[in-house]
């Protein structure tokens, strides 16, 4: 591994296990992680939104770069079909089948994206990470929102639509109409942002730590189904990735900026969606933790990858 790498990785161990530390210790409980998880989705990742989209965004780069996040999609689908018939194999049923093939198919972006992609490449690629983060986004809360609720045999709500709508999202468009009518952000305005965007890596890692320190056999599952989960998350999605995005001739930052995006850990809405439609949460949460304690080794095969690009 390149310097940047093995600095990057060992960053992220150190701040993970600090806090695992926390939990196991108790200094951080479950109050404490809702809390984190709350400042970094609804203030800390659309501060960084806004600050990146002014910072090192054009509307020039969106408008050759859209293509990125449709093939983003495309990825997505492709796994959800696959995912889909592996379900079908294990026979799965219900909220468990919805679950397993979301947790195969969408990115935990944000909390284990963020930290590892500016650690390898650096800020510059932030936009490209910005837009998985919309296709990703995008997918879950209709695709994967979809699956999940019909799975359970309700009725798919287009309130869920609305969801896509969160604050992230809406601090990429509050930062898009800045950038486009050119308007001069206060000093202090945006010194306060830049603050919120900073405080984004640390707590992230302590956060994904936690998580980690809360994992529990008794809620492991099924040992086939997490082998085949982590299988398609960190090997398959990136495999389709590379091979769809070489197709396409896309940029090469952005071709590794993705390959390293499709295999993040599990995303961790998936176990709050389970649960708010009649599903068991605690399985989608081990394997958040689970798919997170293990990313860390995984991150070599992502750099044989890139040499194939």
């Amino acid at each position: 591994m390149t310097t940047n790498v093995t600095n990057t990785v060992l960053t992220m161990l150190i701040l993970g296990v600090l806090g695992f530390i926390l939990k196991k210790t108790k200094v951080t409980d479950k109050r404490t992680d809702k809390f984190i998880s709350v400042l970094l989705v609804n203030f800390c990742t659309p501060a960084l939104m806004i600050h990146i989209t002014l910072t090192n965004f054009s509307l020039s780069f969106f408008k050759e770069s859209y293509l990125g996040i449709l093939l983003a999609m495309l990825t997505m689908v492709l796994m959800n079909i696959i995912a889909w018939g592996v379900s079908k194999a294990l026979s799965l049923k219900g909220v468990e089948q919805g679950a397993f093939v979301s947790m195969a198919t969408f990115s935990n972006t944000i909390f284990v994206g963020l930290p590892l992609i500016t650690g390898i490449f650096g800020d510059s690629a932030v936009p490209y990470l910005m837009l998985y983060y919309i296709a990703n986004t995008l997918t879950f809360w209709t695709l994967g929102i979809n699956q999940i609720v019909k799975s359970n045999g309700s009725a798919f709500s287009s309130k869920n639509i609305l969801k896509i709508l969160n604050p992230p999202i809406l601090g990429f468009i509050a930062g898009m109409v800045l950038l486009y009518y050119n308007v001069a952000v206060p000093t202090y305005l945006f010194s306060s942002i830049e603050y919120l965007k900073i405080l984004l890596t640390p707590l992230s890692l302590l956060f994904m730590g936690s998580v980690i320190g809360d994992l529990s056999l008794r809620n492991a599952g099924s040992p086939v189904a997490s082998v085949l989960i982590l299988s398609m998350r960190f090997i398959l999605s990136p495999v389709i990735s590379l091979l769809l995005l070489k197709a396409f001739q896309m940029p090469v930052e952005l071709i590794k900026v993705f390959i390293v995006c499709a295999g993040l850990p599990v995303m961790q809405n998936i176990s709050i969606a389970v649960g708010r439609y009649g599903g068991d949460p605690s399985y989608s949460s081990f394997m958040t933790a689970l798919s997170s304690a293990v990313f860390i080794f995984i991150i070599p095969f992502f750099l044989k990858l890139f040499t194939f690009i």
